[in-house]
């Protein structure tokens, strides 16, 4: 039985999280660690974060960015704050820098990703959103509502609540719940 090369394997592992892939989980697929190296050095496959890689043949976004960050931290990890308003496109959100959410039994860390331990982590209200883990939205109102100015958090509830992603009373039963 012939084998897949390297690159068709890696191909088919990274195209659903759009380029990116963890090394451990190629070299499950038969890609072996000096095979990665080699592609690596061909400038086929970049690191972006420990054990964690991006075809480069694949252009960069913040999408990308966040999917590597998730890859790395780990199945726990849900994308949070600033990269979460920005993956339900809520107005004037962009998310510079990966953003995400780990329990605190977590201890995963890099100067790439920002990284937040909630004590609740029912808080997160974590969903699937365009296949990426990700904070509900009232959460993720919750936490912009720290790192917006009013005018630009006031945007992003009013465009939430048009697009019908929450409510006013579906933010009000979050925060009493949830806030302090």
């Amino acid at each position: 039985m012939r084998r897949e090369p390297p690159i068709a394997t890696i191909s088919r592992l990274s195209a659903p999280s759009l380029g990116v892939f963890r090394g451990a989980t190629a070299t499950d697929l038969g890609v072996t660690r000096n095979q990665i190296a080699a592609l690596q050095r061909a400038g086929v496959i970049e690191r972006v974060l420990p054990n964690t890689y991006r075809m480069t043949a694949i252009a960069r976004s913040r999408e990308q960015s966040l999917r590597a960050a998730l890859l790395w931290a780990g199945s726990e990890a849900v994308a949070a704050g600033r990269s979460a308003g920005e993956l339900y496109g809520l107005d004037g959100v962009i998310g510079r820098v990966p953003e995400i959410a780990l329990p605190r039994s977590v201890r995963t860390r890099s100067p790439e990703v920002i990284i937040h331990r909630p004590h609740d982590s029912a808080a997160l209200m974590a969903r699937q959103h365009r296949g990426v883990r990700v904070t509900g939205v009232e959460a993720t109102l919750a936490a912009l509502g720290t790192t917006l100015d009013g005018e630009a958090f006031e945007i992003a509830c009013e465009d939430a609540r048009r697009r019908k992603l929450t409510s006013v009373p579906a933010l009000r039963s979050y925060l009493a719940r949830f806030g302090r």
